[in-house]
């Protein structure tokens, strides 16, 4: 199976925190690479995700039926509009002395703690997910996905999933690579498991 790759461009902004027009994207069907490096926005990930499920049957044509196609991410307090590109991306920019080791940050009222651990876990990273909740500190630590910790005040493990799922406000960043101890460890369990488990409790207490 050949490998997937598109590339697009940013073709119009509206006050997006993170990125300007013309700056770009290159999706594969394992990770998104940021060109200029940046802080890679979960919200337009999700939108990627999405997308990269769209574009495989059109893989073979060079994506001929979507070449004027204009895509659209406005999850948060701004926007930007991109569509497919053929000319190469490149790093060369000034915008490129970001510290190529940003991490991934936002606020959860954007994206939900749910869906945001979904993110970490659906792409396998590696790191460690540091939250401040309404001013209460939760850490979630990942390895390719899956969980290894988690601390949410004096909560440990699930029970800290559990609480950190039903909060509604606060920042997050993660903060990738692990050392070598830790990659060692063994997960607390299923992610999805332990994620539906603590679903059904949000219900339940609704």
């Amino acid at each position: 199976m050949s490998d997937f790759c598109a590339q697009f461009r940013v073709v119009e902004e509206r006050t997006c925190p993170l990125y300007n027009k013309d700056n770009g994207f290159i999706l594969t069907r394992q990770s998104v690479e940021f060109v200029p490096r940046k802080p890679s926005c979960l919200i337009l990930i999700r939108e990627l995700t999405g997308l990269l499920v769209q574009l495989l049957p059109y893989m073979a044509t060079g994506f001929a039926d979507y070449k004027d196609e204009i895509f659209t991410c406005g999850g948060c307090t701004g926007l930007i509009k991109f569509q497919l590109s053929e000319s190469p991306l490149t790093h060369d920019s000034a915008e490129n002395k970001d510290d190529p080791q940003a991490v991934m940050s936002g606020k959860i009222e954007a994206i939900l703690p749910a869906e945001l651990l979904q993110v970490f876990h659906m792409h396998q990273k590696t790191g460690r997910l540091i939250m401040d909740l309404a001013g209460k500190a939760a850490r979630v630590t990942f390895r390719e996905g899956g969980l290894l910790a988690a601390r949410f005040e004096d909560l440990d493990n699930h029970e800290a999933v559990y609480a950190i799922l039903s909060e509604k406000e606060g920042d997050f960043r993660f903060v990738p690579g692990l050392p070598e101890s830790l990659m060692q460890a063994r997960e607390i369990g299923d992610f999805m498991m332990i994620l539906m488990e603590g679903l059904k409790r949000m219900d339940e207490e609704e």
